[in-house]
């Protein structure tokens, strides 16, 4: 009797164990299937920066990498690698192992200006796949008020009036801002506006306030305190719908005027050849993180507009901003 109460304790142990083990498997199973099958991530991810530390796209590296963090496991490691107008990291990134543990917050003047620019050692569309879009900060057009102009069409007559002293001021020469206007002006026949590249959008800006230049093409949080101070006059704006903060100035869209580009964005990438199930869950954890209230507001309190496209839209976007920008580089060679 005592041996058959000992086989049937043993046989009840067994069942018992064999049951956790069960539970555990299929527990995997659900968290495999949960991740698209892959075991990803299994260590920390690198997190590439193709500029130095500090900028706006450290900034947002930073935010979504802590996000990324609490939904993976796994620690996410923000590198900045300066150099080349964004091509040092890019051709870092572009000969890493691609498994989805190095990636990149690029931006569109690393992806589809520098590479057109000059034989810098990758082609966005043939090396690089899209993960998702995080951030676009818009441009706006602005003049001086003193100028006395009030509407985009009143400055384009105006440069057609007066040929040779209309000017415009960018952020730098072959920079996105310069591209989208530089193809906006060329299409308007009889305008001829002059280029004056600046050393960066607060440089532009001054020069504007100073009536040095005629307009400038600035990102919005530029110029926005000089438009509400009275001392500048924005045009237009480079979205497909007006500003909230804006809802007095047209967009470049409704007053009959197609741009190639709306914007400075910012956006993950990685390595062309990584597996699609590990592009799917960084796309889906980015765009928890930038749904997520805490994140949401620190973008906000940053001057970052969140503009989240996925994996698919993005790559779209990279693609068809690369041939247009390409096309008008080329012309101002």
């Amino acid at each position: 009797m005592m041996l058959f109460k000992k086989k049937v304790l043993l046989s009840l142990c067994l069942s018992l164990v064999l049951a956790v083990l069960a539970g555990c498997n299929n527990g995997a199973k659900n968290e495999s299937a949960s991740n698209g099958g892959v075991d990803y991530p299994k260590r920390p991810i690198t997190l590439v920066i193709p500029y130095a530390a500090g900028g706006s796209a450290d900034i947002q590296a930073r935010l979504v990498g802590e996000s990324l963090q609490k939904q993976l496991g796994q620690a996410v490691n923000v590198v900045a690698m300066p150099g080349g107008a964004g091509a040092t990291g890019m051709n870092s990134v572009k000969g890493s192992k691609a498994d989805g543990y190095t990636i990149i917050m690029t931006a569109v003047g690393p992806s589809t200006l520098t590479p057109n620019a000059n034989n810098v050692g990758y082609d966005v569309t043939k090396d690089f796949y899209p993960i998702a879009q995080v951030s676009e900060a818009p441009y706006g057009l602005a003049v001086n008020s003193d100028s006395k102009i009030e509407t985009l069409e009143e400055l384009l007559e105006f440069a057609k009036k007066n040929p040779g002293k209309a000017t415009y001021g960018t952020t730098g020469a072959g920079l996105h801002q310069h591209v989208v206007m530089s193809d906006f002006l060329n299409k308007i026949e009889g305008t001829n506006m002059e280029h004056i590249p600046f050393g960066g959008g607060a440089e532009a800006v001054s020069a504007l306030l100073g009536n040095h230049v005629t307009a400038s093409a600035n990102t919005i949080s530029e110029i926005t305190p000089h438009e509400e101070s009275g001392s500048l006059n924005i045009l237009a704006v480079t979205t497909d719908e007006r500003l909230a903060d804006l809802p007095d100035v047209p967009t470049f869209k409704e007053l009959g005027y197609d741009l190639i580009g709306q914007g400075a964005w910012f956006g993950f990438m990685a390595p062309k050849d990584t597996p699609e199930e590990i592009v799917n869950i960084l796309d889906e954890s980015i765009k928890n993180a930038l749904e997520d209230d805490t994140v949401k507001k620190q973008f906000e309190n940053a001057g970052l507009p969140i503009k989240y496209l996925n994996s698919e839209d993005f790559t779209e976007k990279v693609k068809e901003e690369n041939e247009k920008n390409a096309k008008v580089i080329q012309s101002l060679k």
